[in-house]
Formats: structure tokens, sequence, C-alpha cells
């Protein structure tokens, strides 16, 4: 550089400075490890572009600051946004509605810093984040130590645990459903308070179990559900939500309106279940009614993603207006409605997890569970935010699902703690 003539050492200079700016701001706002670069969500604050409302930066993040601070000084989690305040600044309330899962079994996975810089509502640990219970006890304490220290609502750990095959955990060694379906009311309950008990210890909130479905032959929950009689099914049901309800962690009674006779695995592409309303009412849905309101009911339910000939044929439960009205409206649910997985959605529509998410929202569902890469989580949370700045979203239908949810959290405040396991 020093044979350069001075004014084309200060061109170099000059550009090295703007590199080493840019990297910096990459770093920052755009990378994340080696995941892929993702754009921000809601970086406009408000603006007149894309639908935005106005609004200078700090108008829009007064009532984000406002209830961090509150929480801060509380311990408590903040009450949900107004419709005016989540419409001037929905950044962070849309957030408030994703479970978001991720790879890794390390506290120190940069999975963490992307959970204190965004207040998510929920995380969901799988087989993909566990080895030993020691290890997840770790992994919970560490999520809710990042939102305690971010000043966020501390989020819902949740996790399959049905037993068998179909645990996220399975050193735990839960019974599966299939082996005590066929024993009487007391083996059931004591098998579900220990899961209950189990997870709670480990932190774990709340549970996408138990599985509702009726045992077809060669359908979906062969080998899985309580039994192929629509009565033993509800009474398992009934006494298992029983049992986790008094534990204090809550169940998610899923899939609805029932898979029991899908043609396949919902999850692993197009699903069409054949009955009619009736059939389907008399049979599959018959669990969902038993828990679904009264003194015992599920805190919870968790969406399908099967597509019902009872309903349009054509749309998954879970993105389907007509289904969740048959379960708030028919059934008088009044919990959360818990989506079914959006990224295995996709299979069944063809299009984007963010449109999905969306569908799920203006359907009435309250809980997104998006497990996918973050680039997939990315979209889901921008596009929601988009709706909701768009209007196509109603932040009334925001601050709805939100409130559901903070009832939710506070029914299982005491399963955010894990016990120290030795």
């Amino acid at each position: 550089m020093s044979r350069l003539p001075p004014q084309a050492r200060l061109a170099v200079v000059a550009v090295a400075v703007l590199l080493v700016l840019g990297g910096g701001i990459y770093v920052l706002f755009l990378g994340d490890g080696g995941d892929e670069p993702v754009t921000q969500a809601g970086s406009r604050f408000g603006s007149d572009d894309e639908g935005g409302r106005g609004g200078t930066l700090i108008d829009t993040l007064a009532p984000v600051l406002s209830a961090r601070a509150e929480s801060r000084r509380t311990g408590s989690d903040p009450a949900p946004p107004s419709a005016d305040e989540l419409a001037r600044a929905p950044g962070d309330a849309v957030a408030g509605l994703f479970v978001i899962g991720f790879r890794g079994k390390l506290r120190d996975t940069s999975f963490f810093e992307r959970l204190g810089a965004r207040p998510y509502g929920g995380v969901l640990l799988t087989r993909a984040n566990y080895e030993q219970p020691q290890q997840l006890s770790g992994l919970t304490s560490k999520i809710q130590q990042v939102a305690r220290e971010a000043g966020n609502p501390a989020p819902i750990v949740a996790a399959q645990q049905e037993g068998g095959d179909f645990s996220a955990f399975p050193n735990l060694e839960p019974l599966a459903q299939v082996d005590v379906g066929e024993g009487n009311r007391d083996q059931i309950r004591a098998s579900a308070r220990r899961t209950a008990e189990q997870l709670k210890a480990l932190g774990v909130a709340m549970n996408l179990a138990p599985n509702a479905d009726i045992a077809v032959a060669g359908g979906p929950g062969q080998g899985r559900a309580f039994g192929d009689d629509a009565e033993q099914v509800t009474s398992a049901i009934k006494t298992t939500v029983a049992a986790y309800n008094r534990v204090g962690v809550a169940a998610a009674v899923g899939p609805f309106p029932g898979t029991g006779a899908a043609s396949q695995d919902p999850n692993a592409g197009p699903a069409p279940v054949g009955l009619g309303i009736d059939e389907l009412r008399a049979g599959d849905m018959a669990p969902f009614a038993a828990v679904a309101s009264g003194r015992n009911a599920a805190p919870a339910v968790q969406m399908s993603n099967a597509i019902y000939v009872a309903f349009d044929g054509v749309t998954p439960a879970t993105i389907s207006p007509d289904a969740v009205k048959e379960l708030r409206e028919r059934l008088g649910f009044e919990g959360t409605i818990v989506s079914a997985d959006l990224v295995a959605t996709t299979a069944t529509t063809g299009g984007s997890v963010g449109a999905a998410a969306v569908e799920a929202l203006k359907a009435g569902v309250d809980l997104l569970i998006v497990p996918g890469g973050r680039a997939q989580q990315d979209e889901a949370y921008r596009d929601v935010v988009a709706a909701v700045r768009s209007g196509e979203i109603p932040a009334e239908r925001i601050v709805d699902a939100l409130r559901r949810i903070a009832k939710l959290r506070a029914l299982t405040r005491d399963a955010r703690e894990p016990v120290r396991i030795e």
C-alpha cells in the first residue's frame, strides 16, 4: 500500500472500513452460527410501507418496553397487550404465539441467543435434544434463565411423551398408552400421574398427549391409542387428563377431531378421513367431548393435520375454521387450541409454513407449533407479523390467543422450574 498514491490509499482504507462495518451488521442481525441468514421481521417499526401504521420507533416499542419493565419488577408475566398496542407493535406479541424447536443437546447452542432476543411463547423439546435426564434438566433451566435475563415471559416448555415409541424422552420409560389401555382406571391414573410428575421435575410444563384416537385396524392409532372402542378411549382420556391436572402439567389432548380412521399418519402427507360428521361426532370426537368442559377439562387441545370429508375434504383440520368451530362452539372448549406441526402441514397444503401459520390463526388456533429450522420459524413469524400489520389477521384475534396462552402459562407456573437431578 505504501507504493500507492495518497488518494488510492484513502480509497482502500475506506473500502476496508465498509467491509468491517458490513460484516458486523451481518453478524449482529443476519448471522447465526452456520445457519442460513434471514431477514429480520418487523424491522420497519410501523412505517407506512407494507401496510404499516406509522409512528416513531419510541412509540412502537413503548408497550413492549413497559411490559418487560413490569415483568422484571414483579417477576410475573406481563398482561397481554391491548388491540391498539398490538397493532402498533406486533413483533413481541406475535412471538408469544409460537412454540419452536431446535437441534442440539448443549446449553451453549446459538438457539439461546435467539430465544433471548425474541420472546417466544414456548420451546418444544424432542429426541434431538435428549440424552439423559440430567442433561435435559440443564436445558430446561437454561431456557428459563435466558427468558428471565431478557425480561421475557417464561416460555412454556413442551414435549410429546405418550410412552413407548411415541416419547421424546425414552429413558424415562413411561408406559405406552396401548400398554395401560386394557388395564383398569387405577392403572391408567397411576401411569399418567407418574409421567406428569417426571415431566414436571424436568421442567416440562405441557405434554402434547394423551393421544385420543380410536385404534382402527391399519390406521395411525393402531399400536398407539388406548383402545379400539370409543367408550374405552373416552374413559382413559378422562382419567389421564384428571391426573395431569392434579400434578400441574398441561395435557394437550389430540389430535382433534381424531385421526384413527385416517388413511395414513397425517404428518407424513395427505391423510383423508372419510367419516361423515355424525360418525365423527359419535366416535372419534367422543373422547374430546368428555374433556372439553367441566371440572376436569383439558387445558389444551392439539389439532390434527388430517383432512376430513365431514368438513371440506381438502383443508387440514389445523387450518380449518370449521374444525375449530366444532371444538369451540359445539363442544364448548374454552382452553388453548394448539396447532399441529405446521411444517408437516405443508406436506398436505403444498404451501409455505408462513402461510400455514397465518391460516391457523385465522381459523382460531392460539398456539403455533413450528419445530423446523430457523429459516422456517423466521418465515412463519415474519408472515404473521405482516398479516397483523396489514389487517389480514385482526389484532383482536391475536389478543384473544394471547389471553388463552396466558391462562395456560399460569396453570403450569410450578412446572417451569426443573428439579435438580443428581
